[in-house]
């Protein structure tokens, strides 16, 4: 669970300081901190017996990764007017 706290709190910080900063590349690297959680925790091999703590906690490291995806969609790569030039 620390590492979950954890993670949750690197992923808000830089996604905070994104918006104000306005420093896109901080909400870039937290939705690839997202993507690479993403792929882990979803590929990974789960017993067919899994108990309902564990699949709880699976479904919160999501809650958390999706909100780094979030942060990166929306402070990241729509303000992003050097690469892909979407503004």
């Amino acid at each position: 669970m620390k590492l979950l706290l954890l993670t949750y709190g690197v992923i808000l910080a830089l996604g905070i300081t994104s918006m104000l900063s306005g420093v896109h590349y901080l909400a870039n690297i937290a939705g690839f901190i997202s993507a690479i959680g993403f792929l882990l925790v979803f590929f990974k091999d789960r017993p067919e017996d899994e108990p309902d703590s564990a699949k709880r906690h699976r479904r919160y490291w999501y809650i958390v990764f999706a909100t780094g995806i979030f942060f990166s969609l929306i402070f990241g790569s729509l303000w992003n007017t050097h690469m892909g030039n979407m503004i």
